[in-house]
């Protein structure tokens, strides 16, 4: 049992305690409080990540267009989800960094951004959405739905761009965005394989 499951455990039992809860209803709710636990947990420290490295503002939109495109493309995972938490929190660190550097060296360049949002956009065309063993996506209309969710959300990025002309949030929203369609590539998704990404 990993460290949240642990706690979402515990207060499962505390919340449930009075209630008259049938063993589905104690697992919806702790599934649910691990759910909030890890994302809580997870901003937090890309919060903190930022924070540190005096790169809080390119960090977080990095985070959040990355983490917003994950949810319809899906993507490589680490065995746990306290793994893929912490994985996840320094990568989006590491690259709103990397957007600072860029921005403050004025090495950004508005062709270079293009060609990053159309790779993406390739990548999540012909390879989004990934499942994992923990989560398969039986559905074909469902994938489908995914996909085409993933391709729309890369053209809103495009109209964003062009329409707010804010270089911290397009340097930024690129590189999150270009970052999660990069662990869309079969490397990074192995079938069973004990290190996934």
């Amino acid at each position: 049992m990993n460290f949240s499951e642990n706690i979402s455990n515990k207060l499962t039992e505390v919340i449930t305690n009075e209630l008259d809860c049938n063993e589905d209803k104690k697992e919806i709710i702790a599934y649910a409080i691990e759910t909030a636990l890890l994302f809580i947990l997870g901003s937090l420290l890309i919060i903190l990540i930022g924070y540190a490295f005096h790169a809080l503002m390119t960090t977080i939109i990095a985070a959040i267009f990355g983490g917003l495109l994950r949810r319809v493309s899906g993507g490589a995972h680490f065995n746990t989800p306290v793994k893929c938490l912490i994985i996840g929190a320094i990568s989006y660190g590491f690259i709103g960094v990397l957007a600072k550097k860029l921005l403050d060296s004025n090495l950004t360049n508005q062709y270079v951004l293009i060609f990053s949002l159309v790779a993406s956009f390739l990548l999540v065309a012909f390879l989004a959405p990934v499942d994992s063993d923990a989560k398969p996506i039986h559905s074909s209309s469902l994938k489908f739905k995914l996909k085409i969710s993933s391709m729309v959300f890369i053209i809103i990025l495009f109209i964003i761009m062009y329409v707010f002309d804010n270089p911290v949030l397009s340097v930024s929203a690129v590189l999150g965005v270009a970052y999660q369609s990069i662990t869309l590539l079969p490397i990074f998704n192995r079938k069973g394989g004990e290190n996934r990404l």
